[in-house]
């Protein structure tokens, strides 16, 4: 499949957020084969006019709980610990496979007509998410969440999941011990072990909660990022979600070992958590990327009212007009995101990446004028505003 756009504006993300005006972008199969402002020869199968329309790189969900759409409105208005113990937990214990599949497919279809193309997702019975993400074309990085007793089992699952889904060029995995709070010790040490032994990620919670942070330092008389420090995780490339109780001492342990931060502002204030240290962060040279957590505590998936949250709560409990800027927001969303999953072909506009796209329609009230894309998108689109998406090159969404 060849498909040009044509006639368009283009956010690249690459040299530092690159806009082209009446750019041309072509891709040919899985990529991105043209990006200019002349229209490349040859012939296409589709040809999408570009007029009054943004195209841009697929918008990366860096960390969810997809079939958590089944817990939506279910139980707010509460505090981390008290919504997961009475509420959120017992639920769980009683979802089958089949109840997955459905919130996942709930989830997928709420991601991909919002611009989303790539998810990392931590939960269970991940198969079933798998085969949904097969079906309906969006790409996914997958791991059956180890917690409490669960990691024979979860290992036999991991490996039976990389057998079937094996050749899937849309499927990737990561290992994931929940929590600290969640997980023992040992079992932290024996993930560890595993994704070290197997060449994994590993994707966990981290310093969610003020109470999480208090309760290790008086278990343990060391910081939730100090605990999983010594337990050994870090030493595997990981994607740590929250990371919102953290002292500069934790920073540092995050920036030496290269642990990219999953940002997660809506439900971090939604459940009171905090709000993560993102300036200092990015300061210190930080991979921070944005994920939206599970539609249970956001409650949607819409990446782009992420991005505007991830933009404007940090100007306002710095008082900071200049913190987290609409370009640094974006990046979040796209080549961070790619980064922290893994990836060295993702989140950006330039041949031989992968087409994993989507068009913003412009043509609407409040994304006109257009002074700046990059601007208009992180403070004024809607994830309505999706006209198109794309990945693997195949246009898997058209509104």
């Amino acid at each position: 499949m060849k498909t040009l756009f044509e006639n368009i504006t283009v956010i690249t993300m690459d040299d530092n957020i690159g806009v082209v005006n009446n750019g041309f972008v072509s891709t040919d199969g899985k990529l991105i084969n043209y990006v200019g402002t002349s229209r490349p020869s040859g012939n296409f199968d589709r040809v999408i006019d570009g007029e009054n329309k943004v195209l841009m790189p697929g918008l990366i969900n860096a960390h969810t709980h997809t079939a958590m759409t089944l817990l939506r409105g279910y139980a707010d208005d509460m505090n981390l610990q008290d919504w997961l113990y009475n509420k959120i937990f017992p639920f769980e214990d009683k979802m089958t496979p089949e109840d997955v599949r459905r919130g996942s497919g709930i989830a997928i279809d709420e991601m991909l007509s919002g611009g989303t193309t790539c998810f990392s997702d931590m939960y269970f019975f991940q198969a079933e998410t798998g085969r949904a993400a097969v079906k309906k074309g969006i790409r996914a990085v997958l791991s059956d969440c180890v917690n409490f007793d669960g990691y024979d089992r979860k290992v036999k699952l991991m490996e039976e999941m990389a057998e079937e889904f094996k050749g899937c060029d849309l499927i990737s995995f990561t290992f994931s011990p929940h929590a600290i709070y969640t997980c023992s010790f040992e079992l932290l040490e024996k993930c560890a072990e595993y994704a070290k032994r197997h060449n994994m990620p590993i994707h966990t919670h981290l310093a969610e909660t003020r109470t999480e942070f208090s309760d290790c330092e008086i278990e343990h008389n060391m910081t939730p990022t100090e605990y999983m420090e010594s337990a050994g995780l870090f030493e595997n490339p990981t994607i740590a979600a929250h990371c919102v109780a953290m002292t500069d001492n934790d920073l540092e342990i995050l920036k030496k070992y290269n642990v990219s931060v999953a940002h997660n502002p809506i439900s971090n204030l939604k459940l009171a958590s905090g709000v993560a240290p993102v300036p200092k962060m990015l300061d210190m040279g930080i991979n921070v990327a944005i994920g939206t957590d599970g539609a249970s505590s956001n409650n949607s998936l819409d990446m782009f009212e992420e991005i505007k949250a991830a933009a404007l709560i940090h100007k306002g409990t710095s008082l900071d007009p200049t913190a987290v800027p609409a370009e640094t927001a974006l990046k979040m969303a796209t080549v961070n995101g790619a980064k922290a999953l893994g990836f060295d072909n993702l989140g950006i506009i330039k041949s031989g990446y992968l087409a994993d796209l989507i068009v913003v329609d412009f043509d609407v009230p409040h994304l006109k004028p257009m002074h700046n894309p990059v601007s208009s998108i992180v403070y004024s689109a809607k994830c309505t505003d999706v006209e198109y998406t794309m990945v693997n090159g195949k246009i898997v969404y058209e509104r």
